[in-house]
């Protein structure tokens, strides 16, 4: 396996920003695909190499992994700042689908992410179910409205939250979940297969369950699996198995 760093500049963004990248290209087995892997709020891409057995699970698999950085942005194009949803969605898998010379087949191609990052994650697999066949979200928040309405937020991630979503903290029904899943089935569009995991101390966990709950009632293929456990690396780390179980599986 090869872990790279790519530092390069992006139209969208205006700026440089990193991508890391796992690449089986000298293990001999490159047939796993794709899986574009978002990171959470606080973090960045390096939390996910450092932090896990990612690399182990990525070689086994042969797959190439995708971890770009998002900054706190919520992987939206932002009321008072970047687009990050575009970046993600559009420019990031043309550039490393050209870079890494990587098979564009929508069967082999997958995301995943954990807090803020599975949020990210499934808004792409329910925006774009045609370039993603599974998604799977870890601790993700699954009602960015609950998320955003939180009581408990204090006022400096209130302001935060306002550069991103706008002053009245209204989500459109594009960065709704159960909304997008909605349309895809009005629309008779391709269902991506989805897996959510949470821990049931977490403070996300209520939010899942109602997603879950939901999800189960629709046309979707979905699976959600909840063991003890709160938000953080251990629970990541022992679900990244049950992860990619899901995706290779």
């Amino acid at each position: 396996m090869a872990l790279l760093t790519v530092e390069t500049g992006s139209p969208t963004l205006r700026m440089t920003t990193s991508i890391s990248i796992i690449s089986p290209v000298d293990s001999g087995n490159t047939t796993g695909g794709t899986l574009y892997l978002l990171h959470g709020a606080g973090d960045n891409a390096s939390t996910w190499y450092r932090l896990t057995t990612i690399e182990q699970y990525a070689n086994k698999c042969g797959c190439t992994v995708i971890m770009p950085q998002v900054g706190r942005s919520y992987y939206t194009d932002m009321e008072y700042g970047l687009d990050y949803f575009h970046y993600v969605t559009q420019e990031l898998p043309e550039l490393c689908g050209r870079m890494m010379r990587l098979d564009d087949d929508p069967q082999k191609t997958y995301v995943a992410g954990l807090s803020m990052g599975g949020y990210g994650a499934l808004k792409c697999a329910l925006t774009y179910p045609e370039r993603y066949s599974k998604v799977v979200s870890l601790s993700g928040v699954t009602d960015i409205q609950k998320r955003l309405k939180d009581p408990q937020m204090s006022s400096d991630m209130a302001r935060e939250m306002a550069g991103t979503f706008g002053k009245r903290l209204q989500v459109k029904p594009d960065q709704d979940l159960y909304a997008l899943a909605a349309k895809l089935v009005d629309d008779k569009r391709k269902l991506p297969s989805i897996l959510t995991c949470c821990g049931s101390e977490d403070p996300f966990v209520e939010m899942n369950r109602e997603f879950a709950s939901h999800m189960q009632a629709s046309p979707y293929t979905f699976q959600y699996v909840e063991t003890p456990g709160t938000h953080e690396w251990r629970f990541f780390e022992e679900h990244l198995k049950t992860a990619f179980d899901f995706l290779y599986n």
